[in-house]
C-alpha cells in the first residue's frame, strides 16, 4: 500500500526515526515494569509467601485438630482411670463373703486396665505428632516473616523503578512532543495510518521484508516501491510506514 504523492525529505524520515526509537524506548521502559527482573523478582517472592501462609494455615489447622483430639482421649482416659481406680478399691476392701462376684470384678479390672493402656499410648501419639506439626508450623512462622520482608523490599524495588521510569517516560514523551512539531502536517497523517497497537510505526525494506514485522513484501508492492523511491508505503502485513532511502529494497 502506498500513499502516492507524499513525498519525504531526509529531514522527515529523520524526525520520523527519532519518534519511533523514543517510542521504543518508552515501551521498553514499560515492558521492564511488567516483565523485567525487579517486577519477576517480587512476583516469584510474593507467591512464595502466599504458598508458605497456605502451609501455615494447614498446619495450624492440623495442630488445632491433633490438640481436639488430645483433649478427648485425655477426658476418655481420665474417665477409664477413675473407674480403674473404683474397681481395685472395690477389690482391696472385698471379703471372703464377695468370692461369687471377684472373677468379674478381676476381669473387669483387666479391661479397664487394657484401655487406660490403649488411651495412654493413643494419647501420646498425638501428643508426638502435635510436637512435630508445631515445630513445622513454627518453621513455617519464621519463613513466613523472612519471606514478608524480602517480598516488601522486592516491591519497594519495584516501586522505585516505577517511579524512575516515570520520570525518564515524561522526558521521553517531551522529546517526541518537540520532534513531532517539526513534522509537516502531511506527514503527521501518515503516522495516524499506522496501526495504534504498534509501537515502532516506522520501518525499512530489507532484503525484500518488512524490517518491523520480518514479513516478506509482495512483489507488487515491491514494484512500486522501486519505482516510487521518494513516496510514502506501507506494509501490507503489519501496517507499518515503510521509509524510503533507507537500506535497499533488493
Amino acid at each position: 500500500m502506498s500513499a502516492k504523492g507524499t513525498l519525504l525529505s531526509e529531514r522527515q524520515i529523520e524526525v520520523l526515526l527519532g519518534i519511533s526509537e523514543l517510542s521504543t524506548k518508552a515501551h521498553r521502559n514499560n515492558l521492564r515494569l511488567s516483565q523485567g527482573p525487579e517486577a519477576s523478582d517480587y512476583r516469584d517472592r510474593a507467591q512464595e509467601y502466599k504458598r508458605t501462609k497456605v502451609k501455615l494455615e494447614a498446619a495450624n489447622e492440623e495442630a488445632r485438630n491433633l490438640e481436639a483430639e488430645r483433649e478427648s482421649l485425655e477426658r476418655e482416659l481420665s474417665s477409664y482411670e477413675f473407674q480403674l481406680r473404683t474397681s481395685r478399691d472395690r477389690l482391696d476392701h472385698s471379703t471372703g463373703s464377695d468370692y461369687k462376684s471377684l472373677p468379674a470384678l478381676r476381669a473387669e479390672i483387666a479391661a479397664l486396665e487394657g484401655k487406660v493402656s490403649q488411651y495412654t499410648e493413643e494419647e501420646i501419639g498425638v501428643i508426638d505428632q502435635l510436637e512435630t506439626v508445631t515445630k513445622q508450623r513454627d518453621a513455617l512462622e519464621v519463613d513466613l516473616k523472612r519471606q514478608l520482608q524480602e517480598a516488601l523490599a522486592a516491591k519497594e524495588a519495584l516501586e522505585q523503578l516505577r517511579r524512575d521510569i516515570s520520570v525518564v517516560d515524561e522526558s521521553l514523551q517531551a522529546e517526541m512532543a518537540g520532534l513531532k512539531s517539526q513534522l509537516d502536517p502531511e506527514v503527521a497523517a501518515l503516522l495516524e495510518r499506522v496501526p495504534t497497537q504498534l509501537i515502532d510505526k516506522v520501518a525499512h525494506v530489507l532484503d525484500q521484508s518488512c524490517s518491523g514485522c520480518r514479513l516478506r513484501i509482495s512483489s507488487i508492492l515491491l514494484d512500486q516501491i522501486k519505482r516510487f523511491p521518494s513516496d510514502a508505503h506501507y506494509c501490507e502485513e503489519c501496517g507499518r510506514l515503510l521509509l524510503p532511502n533507507g537500506p535497499q529494497a533488493g
